[in-house]
């Protein structure tokens, strides 16, 4: 059965009037602000940052309004909107270069076992590059190293263990201007390496090789606020066998 001419007519009108609509961010709202002194606009809203509106007029042109300049129903009005439409932020672009840095060495020769114990502390230096359109104000690091241990000379094969120490970090860091890098160093892991004197082997094994700690590798997460920005780790196998 065929619609009636009409009906068609009333279909197309309606098409055409939703179709001269015009297109709005999601996030703007049409509102009739009044400042005090009684005047009164119409405008989108697009957005509510440092005590400031920004409106878009029927004409297109876009404004930045005081909050002060308003009645204090619009001002309670627009920060409870700000509230649920928080600004959409640039994306971030950020780059991280990591390299290992041993940072001490004490060593031990006291000891009247016929040892030669040296304490080291390694780390990491973390370059930061900031490449992307805004500051980052709010940078938080957050860290894992991972130290490798030898087995003790002549130790049973089947009690030897893969397992890594390890040892977990958060660090504040300090803004990071646009197009702004800098070096940073972690904090620090404690290694040791245990030397024999000359004359003396380890017991029960023979021989005298020195045993040693090794710093093995970083998990690393950046954030800014509470946005994870950058995730890595050398080797990158870390991410996939250990558990943050």
């Amino acid at each position: 059965m065929k619609t009636p001419a009409f009906l068609r007519l009333a279909w197309l009108t309606t098409l055409l009037a939703f179709a001269s609509l015009p297109a709005l961010p999601l996030s703007a709202e049409v509102r009739t602000l009044t400042d005090t002194q009684g005047r009164k606009i119409e405008a989108d809203v697009l957005s509510v940052e440092n005590d400031t509106v920004k409106i878009k007029r029927s004409d297109g042109q876009e404004f930045d309004l005081p909050l002060a300049n308003l009645i204090p129903e619009d001002r309670k009005a627009l920060k409870a909107w700000a509230a649920k439409n928080p600004p959409k932020l640039p994306p971030v672009r950020f780059d991280v270069n990591l390299s290992r840095v041993r940072i001490s060495v004490e060593k031990d020769e006291s000891s009247g076992g016929g040892s030669i114990i040296s304490r080291e502390k390694w780390g990491y230096t973390l370059d930061l590059a900031n490449r992307g359109p805004r500051e980052l104000k709010n940078l938080r690091a957050e860290y894992i190293l991972f130290v490798k241990q030898d087995d003790f000379p002549g130790q049973p094969k089947g009690e030897r263990s893969d397992d890594l120490k390890r040892k977990k970090y958060k660090q504040e860091l300090e803004p990071l201007l646009v197009h702004e890098t800098r070096a940073v160093r972690t904090e620090p892991i404690e290694t040791f390496r245990q030397k024999l004197a000359p004359g003396w082997v380890w017991g029960g094994a023979g021989g005298n090789k020195p045993i040693r700690d090794t710093l093995h590798g970083i998990w690393l997460r950046v954030y800014d606020g509470d946005q994870l920005i950058h995730e890595s780790s050398t080797p990158e196998t870390l991410m996939t066998r250990e558990k943050w």
